[in-house]
Order: C-alpha cells, then structure tokens, then sequence
C-alpha cells in the first residue's frame, strides 16, 4: 500500500507561505512610507518640501534677537547698524557749536561791529576811549578832494576802543555831522597806547550842489560810548586846516577804521 504524502512539505504550501512573507513586508513597508509622508509633511509629492512660513521683522523673536544683538555691538556701530540717518539731521551738535562760536548770539564778543580787531586781542573788551586822553588832528587831503582826515592817537598808557563815528560840530552846529553807515568796519577799532584810528570826512559836495555852505572856523570832536550814545571825556577842541574850511549839507563823515586808507577810500 503506498505511503501517504505530508501536506505540510508540499510545493504549493511553500509558495503559500512565501507570498504570507511577502504580504507582511509590504504592509510594513507602507506603514514606513506613511510615517514618511507625514515626518515631510503629509503632502502626495514626497520629494515636496512644507511651505514656507512668512518672515516677520517686528515678530517679538526677531525683536528680541535685534535687539541683544545691538547690545553687544560698540555705540558707533550700533548707530550704523540702525536706520543710517539720525533723526535731528546732527543738528543739536551744529546748534551747539554755532552758540559757543565767537561772535554768535550768547557768545562771549558782544562787540557793536564784531568780528576781529584792527588792533590788540580779537574778542577782547577794552574801555571806550576817552576824548581827554586821545590827541586828534584834522589833516588836508588833496585827493578826494573836499576832504579832511581824522587821526585820533592814543596818549594814555591803556588800550581803549573807538566805537561808531566820531561825532563831529562845526561853529556852533545843534546836530553833529552826520556819519555814513557804508563806512561801518568789520571790527571795532582797537587802540593799544600809541596807536591811531582814522575817519574820513567830506565838507561839501564836489560838483557844488551842496546847500547852505558856508565858511567854519572851528570844530569839536567827541567820541561815543559803546551803545553808540552820549560821548566820553567831553569834546575836544580841533584845529582847522588853515584856521577854516567850506561845510555844506552834503557833508559827513566816516566810522573810525584801523586804516587810513580806508577812511579815504569813500
């Protein structure tokens, strides 16, 4: 009687086993594939990245990142680091220095013509100078014509300052001269002991349209203050050329200057 087969070891059995194996190894690959998508974001391209977020400069993360790491750079390049433009332009520094500026409003030169000196220290007040203790002439000129010139020279042993014009009366004029504002130097005329100040002087017009002319046989000189006002030492007695001159009403006379050519420049 032949012997009965073994199902168990027969071929179709092997093959039934192997595709069981196989099944399971598919399913666990799915299931890896599956977590997979999801690690990249559950999306059917798995070779697609997750959208990008949207940048936010004024988030409070990036805030605070700005910020710690504007600490830890140097003042000067924390500055640079910023916008670029400060907001008041540098002004407030340009505003300082404009007021520590000799001459500037609130400065420390509050002299009437500013600038610098024609003598002695710029930006240095001295005293007025006194008409007692300053020798003025009246000298000729022979061009321009119609002119006298003023030199005023320092006899004391201080430095004084001339302010404005030299107020100027012929005869017995009510008004002085009057002066001529053009003139007006830069600085105010300093005198160190010694030293002379200069001022021009017309007496009557070149071409004779000058009215009320007449022949003056004496003059007095006095010397302003600084606020232009008053005079200081009285007036002081000064010879005429020749004992008289010709004055008419186009007559005037200039602002003191350091120079004499300048005082007959006009």
């Amino acid at each position: 009687m032949p012997q009965r087969q073994d199902r168990t070891s027969s071929p179709r059995t092997a093959r039934t086993a192997r595709r069981g194996t196989l099944r399971v190894a598919a399913a666990g690959l799915t299931a890896v594939a599956a977590l997979t998508l999801t690690a990249c974001g559950g999306q059917d391209n798995p070779l697609q990245t997750s959208e990008a977020k949207p940048f936010h400069p004024s988030a409070p993360g990036v805030q605070d990142s700005a910020a710690r790491a504007a600490r830890k750079l140097p003042e000067k390049e924390a500055g640079a680091a910023g916008s670029g433009a400060r907001p008041d332009g540098g002004g407030a520094e340009q505003a300082s220095a404009r007021r520590d500026a000799p001459g500037a409003a609130g400065g420390t030169d509050a002299r009437p013509a500013g600038g610098t000196a024609g003598h002695g220290t710029p930006g240095v007040r001295h005293s007025a100078c006194d008409a007692a203790a300053i020798r003025i002439v009246a000298k000729p000129l022979q061009r321009p014509v119609n002119h006298l010139l003023l030199v005023a020279t320092n006899t004391s042993g201080a430095t004084c300052d001339l302010y404005y014009a030299p107020k100027l009366r012929f005869d017995d004029a009510q008004a002085p001269l009057a002066d001529l504002p053009e003139s007006r130097p830069q600085a105010v005329v300093t005198l160190a002991p010694g030293e002379s100040g200069y001022a021009g002087v017309l007496t009557s017009a070149a071409d004779g349209s000058g009215r009320n002319g007449g022949r003056r046989t004496a003059l007095s000189v006095s010397l302003p203050g600084r606020d232009g006002k008053g005079s200081v030492g009285g007036s002081a007695k000064v010879a005429l050329p020749g004992g008289a001159v010709y004055v008419d009403d186009s007559a005037w006379v200039t602002y003191w200057q350091s120079d004499a050519d300048d005082a007959t420049a006009w």
